[in-house]
């Protein structure tokens, strides 16, 4: 019988957002001692293999990173990862298995904590165990500190499954309001032969959608955080299944969401525009504007973007005096310029920007956002300058008219005659007007001379 051994997991950083949770994990077979090289982490030969896994994340509320008293909001989880192990060997082993408490790769946040997973609880075959902190050195080095493990002893017997349940509490990483939850499959690949059925159900409040669920371009500049593929959604919950999985890094699970305090209001709103509240058009512009403000536009939510071009328009056909909505909607457009988003559906005019900006000063001229984006459009990259309204004076509507019908009826009867005639004409319309500016001319000067004998005489 052939037995797999696990050589080193060096892991690549894989949390490089502002604020870096710690990541979630397969349970790992025993580690050995440290030996000369401190930096992988390699595990003992075992028969042991991983059959089944499921696990479950049901996103909860938001509240503040525990593990700092600066203000950055994250959404809670709870997490319930069920493994289903066999030992395909014929005598019991009884291995020290490790479950790791913080991100294996050695990263921490951008303010160099090292965040861990709370309320950990295991449960194996039904009966709690006690687990204890063992540590390994950090890969990235010794000045880093090190990894926490928790280490717990399980006995497998020959031939009969064991069945260990894992519970935690973690909490989100990303720019609020988006979420991101990771979960590291690499660690189950140093037990034996391949894993063979993962289930990863993402459980949300609120109905799961392409909407409130980011899967985003992996090639995009602008956010690295996307979803894994092969999603499927149902109700409020998203699924992910993979088969005879041998992992590593590449397999690492992560998914993006909305964070529940943005989207359920939005969903809120929608409900009173369905039921004809046309106020609630321009509240849920700024749940929208919250999506992109700040951070740029987040994959994903390109379907958002066009909700909210429509929703400002129904908010200024509701009132179109609504400063704030005028601001915020040049502002809107300007931001989609000045990160390359213009679509056919979403046309960008600068000199429309600069009107509603300007319209929303004229109603209110403390409106900061309207003087903020005029003065973008009027410096570089723009130097954008408004046309300057006509000097020409105002035709009447009579005046107007007789030259709209005199025009059409040149061309009408140009386009009866043919092209001969409109010459003809052309030719007669000049000798016309020289023949009446040479009239023009001799009763200027048969007026003057009269003026002059009348001046002789007297």
């Amino acid at each position: 019988m052939k037995t797999k051994t696990s050589i080193s997991l060096s892991l690549t950083a894989m949390l490089l957002c502002v604020i870096l949770t710690t990541a979630s994990a397969d349970i790992a077979p025993p580690l050995q001692p440290p030996g000369a090289n401190p930096a992988p982490l390699e595990y003992k030969d075992t028969f042991v293999d991983m059959g089944y896994e499921l696990v479950k994340i049901y996103v909860e509320d938001t509240s503040n990173l525990y593990y700092t008293d600066k203000s950055i909001d994250t959404v809670n989880a709870r997490v319930m990862a069920l493994f289903m192990m066999g030992n395909q060997s014929e005598t019991a082993e009884t291995l020290k298995v490790l479950f790791p408490l913080n991100n294996i790769d050695g990263m921490g946040d951008e303010g160099f904590s090292y965040p861990e997973i709370q309320n950990l609880e295991i449960v194996v075959n039904e009966d709690p165990v006690t687990w204890v902190e063992k540590t390994t050195p950090n890969p990235r080095g010794s000045d880093n500190p090190e990894i926490k493990w928790a280490e717990f002893e399980v006995e497998f017997p020959s031939g009969e499954p064991t069945i260990i349940v894992i519970e935690y509490d973690l909490q989100s990483t990303g720019w609020f309001p988006e979420a991101a939850f990771h979960y590291i499959l690499e660690t189950g690949g140093g037990w034996y032969g391949p894993i063979g059925e993962v289930h990863i159900n993402l459980i949300l409040p609120y109905e799961a959608s392409i909407e409130n669920v980011l899967f985003g371009d992996p090639d995009s500049e602008y956010h690295w955080q996307i979803t894994s593929p092969g999603a499927v959604f149902e109700g409020n919950e998203v699924h992910w299944e993979y088969t005879n999985l041998e992992p590593d890094t590449e397999d690492n699970w992560e998914a993006t969401i909305i964070a529940p305090p943005i989207w359920e209001p939005i969903l809120d709103l929608r409900e009173r525009i369905d039921q004809g509240d046309g106020s609630a058009y321009a509240e849920i512009t700024n749940l929208y504007d919250d999506l992109y403000l700040g951070h740029g536009i987040r994959q994903g939510t390109e379907g958002l973007i066009l909700k909210n071009y429509e929703a400002y328009h129904k908010a200024l056909e509701f009132d179109p005096k609504d400063d704030d909505v005028l601001a915020r909607f040049a502002d809107f457009m300007l931001t989609l310029d000045a990160v390359g988003y213009g679509w056919e559906e979403t046309p960008i005019e600068l000199g429309e920007i600069y009107t509603m900006a300007s319209q929303a000063l004229e109603i209110n001229p403390l409106n900061d956002l309207a003087s903020r984006v005029i003065r973008e459009l009027e410096n570089p990259p723009y130097n954008f300058t408004p046309a300057a309204p006509s000097t020409a004076p105002e035709q009447t509507a009579d005046s107007g008219n007789q030259s709209v019908e005199l025009e059409s009826a040149i061309s009408v009867e140009d386009q009866q005659d043919g092209p001969n005639k409109g010459s003809e004409s052309q030719n007669n319309t000049i000798s016309y007007l020289l023949g009446a500016g040479l009239l023009a001319a001799v009763s200027v000067i048969a007026a003057l001379v009269y003026k002059l004998s009348k001046k002789n005489t007297s």
